[in-house]
This record gives structure tokens, C-alpha cells and sequence, in this order.
């Protein structure tokens, strides 16, 4: 079995099933030692996962572009005070029901299959006031998994699971289940759960689904989601349907209320229908403000093997995320025909452009310091050495994003890192030991047909959890390079 130079382009995500950690051992004691290290290493890789073709790399991020709103942990309040730190909570679930002429309207103007991007306008919010209700009410013909959820100050939070207390009325007086169909023609009402939340005034939101391509089967083989993928409304792949402010008030929805229905597309991909209508939400409370700036982020996750064991293929000793951040101004136009404010334009702001990294884990028990583009950061003494941090050992929690997932966050030099040569590496010191060691081991970016102490992978490739080993060497679709 050999490695393919492409294979693993845009599927990496079939990496989460595992990657190990196992307790390290002390290597370092001379320079041949450290030959013997690496033979054994790659010995070891190719008894695992078959012979490496010549031309296999080991790069594969796509460097997208990811928008964010600019505002983060803090919002700002008036001027000299300090900026607000932003408190998130959730309020309660109820139920509302949906009337037959929202259904109906959805099925007349958001037909499956067919290109609605200009039914809509890109949407994306700040809280001008405390507190918001979504209410997923309708399913598009779709096999695939989804959930919903939003980023509020920066921290994720889950919404809401496919089919997950929706249910349709027919004319018969029958309620009934969905099912991958979706919500159908012949239905006279639907109940739909809502989620109301209580956020700092100010705070940006928006929202994502989290999208298992492979469907139920995908999901229920991948509950935490590492192969999904995010589809952002701040990346086109939700809009806030027009032509809808004159249906019914729901029930229950509070007079002074502001209500969008959001139509979301589940498929980014070149082949996609465009069609909106995979999952459909009511987001009501205070109106929402027109975002002029955006923060665009260009992201590649280096993950790293600090050969403390040469069998040990986990890649969790040290996950680091670099990017190139620089903000864009977002140029807005009045639709005299439907009085809707839409997107005209979005262009990068001069100045803006700069470089960071975040440390996720570091599953080694040896100190190390990582190097990016002449930028360096130690794990000790921030972190005592032997801690396995933030990799699940003993059936801890791993945090994936948030604050809780950052070990470390500094800014790169000059912007020095070179996304194209990859110059980020590795220096393991013997165990207890500095800078003043003779016995360091520097790790670097693999070349072409070399065993990988460290991948490049898109920033949705979720990192391994402890004592777990990476799925490979089979042939099958399971093997971590499909």
C-alpha cells in the first residue's frame, strides 16, 4: 500500500477517529541515538500504514478564508471604560407552532434543487440588546446530518440536533416524525422547539451548521464530530429570506420582537443546489445591526510528533493553529424594491494584516519550545512538563475551540511564517531539561516521501484524544489518509 500525494486533500477530518499519546521515554542522550530514533520511527511508520510513495507531502490545508465578527471575549462599552466581558446563558426551550401559510410559503418560493442565493441576503448579527430566541422549524429534502449551532463573544455553543422535537400536522389530525424527506407539502402545521439564550448587550453573534456529509450513519459512527464540517452564515452559507415580513405572526413571539427567517445551505461544495431550504429557523428578539467590518482568518493546524516514542502515531504532542488575520470593510446598498440592505462589496482593510498563533494541545511528557518563523514559545515553565494538556488523558475534557482551548496565543514576528514553506518546527529537550541540553532533538517539516513528524491540516480537523490509535494500514476507506 502506498501514499498518495493527494489523498488526503479536504478528508482529513477521518483523522479524528484517534491519534495517541503514550507515555514518553527519554531518547535524547546522544547523536546517534537520535539516528537511531528516526530509523526506528520511520521503520515503524511504514510497518504501520504501508510504503510511502515519493512524492507523498504532507500539507493538507487549503488556507480558506474564514470570516469572524471582529468583536471576541469583551465588547466594548462607553468611551475610557473598560470593555464588558461577555456573559452567555441559556434561558430555557419551549415550543411554537408554525401556521400552514409559513409551510406553504416555503414550499412555493424555496423549492429543493433549486438556486435561491438571491432569494436572501447574507446575514450576519450583533445583539443590540440581551436576550434571543431561534426556533428551527423547517427540514429540506437533505441526507445529510446536521446541528445547529452559534458563536456568541467567541465561544461556540450547540443549538440544536436534526429532528430533534419537530414534528409536522396533517389534514387528518396526525402528527408525524421527520424524516430525511423533510417537511412536506401536505403538512398543516409544524411544532418547533425554541432555544432562547441571554447575552452580553453588544456581543456578536452568528451562526453555523455543524455538517456530517455522510448523513445519520455519519453522525451516529462520529457523535463528536470530527469529520463534519462548518458552513458560517458569515460565509454565505446562510441567508435571511426576503419576502416572508407580511406571513403570520407566530404565536407567542412578543409585539416588539424583530423576526428573520434564516434559510441555510448544508453543501459548499462546487456541486451544491444553492437552494437554502436544508434547514430553515426563526431568530427573533431585538432588530439586528448591519455589520460593517469583518475579520478574515487564514488558518493551518500544524500537528506534531516529538518522537518520544517511535511507534507512537498520535500527532497530538503539540497542535498549534497559525493564521494570517487582517480585517475587510463590507460595503452595503439599500434594494429599493424590497427595502432590504444587501452586500455589495468586501474588500481587505490596509494595515490590518497580521500573523498569530494559538497552541491547542501539547499530549508530550518531554518540555519543548515550538519555533515559527523565529517566533518561539516553551511549554515550561507556563506548563509543568510531564502534564499531557488538553488531549483527553483520563477521560478529560477536550475543548476544540474557545478560550478554554488556548494554551497559548502570541503573535508571529515581522510575519515571518511562510505558509508555503512551512517554517514551523520543534525542539524536544531531554526529559527535565533546557535549552543548555546537548541532547535536543529538532523536528521540522517533513519533505516529499519522508515519515511525518508533522501534518498540516485544515483548522476543522479535530486532534486526537489519548490512548487511541490512528486508524491505518488496512486499505479501506477508514485509513486516515482517505
Amino acid at each position: 500500500m502506498k501514499f498518495k500525494s493527494l489523498l488526503l486533500i479536504g478528508s482529513m477530518a477521518a483523522m479524528g477517529a484517534a491519534f495517541t499519546s503514550c507515555a514518553k521515554e527519554n531518547l535524547y542522550d546522544s547523536e546517534f541515538a537520535a539516528k537511531q530514533q528516526n530509523a526506528e520511527y520511520e521503520a515503524n511508520f511504514v510497518k504501520k500504514y504501508g510504503a510511502i510513495d515519493p512524492n507523498q507531502t504532507w500539507d493538507f490545508a487549503s488556507m480558506k478564508s474564514v470570516r469572524s465578527l471582529p468583536s471576541t471575549r469583551s465588547v466594548a462599552t462607553r468611551a475610557g471604560e473598560t470593555p464588558e466581558e461577555v456573559t452567555v446563558s441559556f434561558e430555557g426551550s419551549s415550543k411554537i407552532t408554525i401556521e400552514k401559510g409559513v409551510i406553504d410559503w416555503m414550499h412555493l418560493y424555496m423549492p429543493a434543487g433549486k438556486d435561491h442565493t438571491q432569494v436572501g441576503s447574507p446575514f450576519y448579527s450583533v445583539a443590540t440588546r440581551q436576550s434571543f430566541t431561534v426556533a428551527p422549524f423547517y427540514q429540506g429534502q437533505a441526507s445529510y446530518f446536521w446541528e445547529l449551532w452559534v458563536n456568541i463573544g467567541g465561544t461556540e455553543y450547540k443549538i440544536w440536533t436534526k429532528y430533534q422535537d419537530l414534528k409536522y400536522k396533517t389534514a387528518d389530525g396526525e402528527w408525524h416524525s421527520l424524516t430525511t424527506a423533510g417537511v412536506p407539502a401536505e403538512a398543516v402545521q409544524v411544532e418547533a422547539p425554541t432555544y432562547t439564550y441571554k447575552a452580553t448587550a453588544g456581543a456578536a453573534l452568528y451562526f453555523f451548521l455543524k455538517v456530517w456529509t455522510g448523513g445519520d450513519s455519519a453522525h451516529e459512527n462520529d457523535p463528536e464530530g470530527y469529520k463534519a464540517i462548518k458552513l458560517s452564515s458569515l460565509d454565505n452559507n446562510m441567508r435571511a429570506l426576503q419576502g416572508v415580513q407580511g406571513l403570520e405572526r407566530p404565536a407567542g413571539v412578543p409585539e416588539d420582537n424583530f423576526i428573520s427567517i434564516i434559510g441555510c445551505e448544508d453543501n459548499n461544495a462546487s456541486g451544491s443546489d444553492g437552494d437554502y431550504e436544508d434547514l430553515a429557523f426563526l431568530f427573533f428578539g431585538p432588530p439586528t445591526i448591519r455589520v460593517d467590518e469583518l475579520e478574515v482568518s487564514e488558518t493551518k493546524r500544524y500537528m506534531m510528533e516529538d518522537l518520544g516514542d517511535t511507534d507512537d502515531f498520535d500527532f497530538n504532542d503539540v497542535v498549534v493553529d497559525v493564521s494570517n488575520v487582517y480585517m475587510n470593510k463590507v460595503t452595503w446598498k439599500e434594494n429599493i424594491a424590497t427595502g432590504q440592505m444587501e452586500k455589495v462589496g468586501e474588500e481587505e482593510i490596509p494595515g490590518t494584516r497580521h500573523q498569530e498563533a494559538i497552541v491547542r494541545a501539547a499530549g508530550g511528557t518531554l518540555n519543548f519550545t515550538l519555533n515559527i518563523g523565529g517566533t518561539t514559545w516553551t511549554k515550561s515553565p507556563t506548563f509543568p512538563v510531564k502534564n499531557m494538556l488538553n488531549t483527553g488523558l483520563n477521560g478529560t475534557t477536550v475543548y476544540y475551540s474557545g478560550p478554554q482551548s488556548e494554551l497559548a496565543k502570541f503573535t508571529i514576528a515581522n510575519n515571518a511564517w511562510n505558509p508555503e514553506a512551512n517554517n514551523v518546527s520543534v525542539t524536544v529537550y531531554s526529559e527535565n531539561g533546557t535549552t543548555n541540553d546537548e541532547g535536543v532533538k529538532t523536528i521540522t517539516f517533513p519533505k516529499k516521501g519522508e515519515a511525518p513528524k508533522i501534518i498540516a491540516v485544515d483548522p476543522s480537523v479535530n486532534w486526537m484524544k489519548e490512548r487511541q490509535s490512528v486508524p491505518g494500514g488496512t486499505g479501506s476507506e477508514d485509513d486516515w489518509w482517505n
